[in-house]
């Protein structure tokens, strides 16, 4: 059987979606592809992605946001890098430090998180997505060796800005690739729209100026994102949004609503066409590991799932409050972990303010925790980017029975 990706809330198709997709799917199928499960081995390699986030589409698109002055504060910095903005001041102990060559500073600090950087920005400028993907996992497989402690390349010392760093890392990263022709194609095909969007990064650190640049000890990032409310409010909308579509329109076991329907639709269709025998494994992150669990313990409980990976998901705070379509209101004690979920990790980042952990809450859960290595707002989205993360869960996975 398959591993299908239930995704979470704030996730709309477009070119940035596509390439994170193709990135998940090569990522699990390198890491998690063939890792034994009660004696049988994962098909990674199948993974299917079932989307529902056109379904929870607001009719106004966000008209309903404010808009005034408050929103001309930002200096006209693109509100997509202002995340990666707070990741570098925040990452830095002298934010002041990174004055006009910001990711060869961060380099220098972190080589791994200048990485993760230049990953953001191909998912935000490159195209196509299956380039973009090819890139990113290159270029984080390419990091692995110099992470924490961070001990970054010899070629790092003489790099002269950022301009120099990225020629470099692209250079290095493509003569290190396994397979180095198909690499150079990407690296190519890739080396324009990154050079793009490095210049667009270092005008904004500039622009960001005194402003962003806390010097009585406040976090950068609370005023990287409170330039502009319009930015973060959106993403909020979007996150409240489609939880509440979610759980107003969801129906019952006889009645599903539309993303029930559409969920689960696709895990039939991937059931229907995957050999029999395989392990059934189902990723969620976010609201779509508390639609996971709402599907598995009242619309399918006749579905045999023989892992459940729960990503900086909600899962046992919506039973806290009692609002899966199975609570049990007043139980007390520890929830049964679904007999239909042979097993169940969830993982959670202590700064993702989204992530909740589970086995205080369930029985037969094992909670891990994981570190983005990124702050607060950045870290709910940062998992699935990350060549470490999949490496860790494929060891979680490894320990299982």
């Amino acid at each position: 059987m398959p591993t299908i990706f239930v995704h979470g809330v704030n996730t709309r198709r477009d070119p940035s979606y596509d390439a994170q997709q193709q990135l998940t799917a090569r990522f699990l199928a390198r890491h998690l592809h063939g890792a034994p499960l009660g004696g049988t081995a994962i098909n990674a390699e199948t993974a299917r992605f079932p989307y529902w986030g056109d379904l929870a589409t607001p009719d106004w698109a966000m008209k309903s946001l404010p808009a005034g002055e408050i929103d001309a504060l930002g200096g006209g910095i693109d509100n997509r890098l202002r995340p990666l903005l707070a990741a570098i001041h925040d990452a830095l102990p002298d934010a002041t430090t990174a004055g006009h060559e910001p990711l060869l500073t961060l380099a220098r600090h972190d080589f791994e998180s200048a990485v993760d950087t230049l990953v953001d920005l191909a998912l935000l400028e490159g195209d196509p997505p299956d380039v973009v993907a090819d890139f990113a996992m290159a270029a984080q497989t390419y990091a692995v060796p110099f992470r924490v402690p961070n001990q970054p390349p010899t070629w790092l010392a003489a790099c002269t800005s950022d301009e120099n760093f990225l020629a470099q890392f692209l250079f290095h990263a493509q003569a290190a690739a396994v397979d180095a022709p198909q690499a150079l194609g990407v690296f190519s095909a890739i080396g324009n729209a990154l050079a793009t969007g490095v210049g667009k990064l270092k005008h904004a650190v500039a622009g960001a100026g005194a402003a962003v640049l806390d010097r009585a000890g406040d976090y950068a990032s609370t005023k990287v994102l409170g330039w502009a409310r319009n930015p973060l409010n959106e993403n909020l909308g979007r996150f409240f949004g489609d939880v509440f579509y979610y759980m107003d329109g969801r129906g019952d076991q006889a009645h599903p609503g539309a993303i029930p329907q559409r969920v689960l639709g696709e895990w039939d269709a991937a059931l229907t066409a995957a050999p029999a025998g395989e392990p059934l494994v189902i990723v969620g992150h976010s609201l779509g590991g508390v639609i996971t669990y709402d599907l598995l313990s009242h619309f399918r409980p006749d579905l045999q799932v023989d892992l459940l990976v729960t990503v900086g998901s909600q899962v046992s705070h919506f039973e806290e409050i009692k609002l899966f379509k199975q609570s049990q209101p007043g139980a007390g004690g520890l929830i049964p972990r679904p007999a239909n979920i042979k097993r169940w990790l969830n993982v959670y980042d202590a700064v993702d303010i989204f992530a909740y952990a589970c086995a205080r809450v369930f029985q037969g859960v094992t909670d891990y925790h994981y570190d983005t290595h990124t702050y607060v707002v950045k870290a709910h989205g940062a998992y699935f980017k990350q060549a470490r993360f999949y490496e860790r869960l494929r060891a979680r996975i490894d320990g299982l029975p």
